[in-house]
């Protein structure tokens, strides 16, 4: 992951960013380790 978001960043775009739902403890925790961070909330919506 970090190696992908290192690429994107030189290559392609400035920033890097994703969509992970708050129950995802695992995946919010390994995107932290890369350097991802918080910076806006959505609602979830299942149907």
């Amino acid at each position: 992951m970090a190696a992908v978001v290192q690429l994107v960043r030189e290559r392609i775009a400035p920033s890097v960013s994703l969509y992970v739902n708050e129950w995802n403890h695992a995946a919010r925790l390994a995107y932290e380790r890369v350097g991802f961070r918080e910076s806006a909330r959505f609602a979830t919506v299942m149907f």
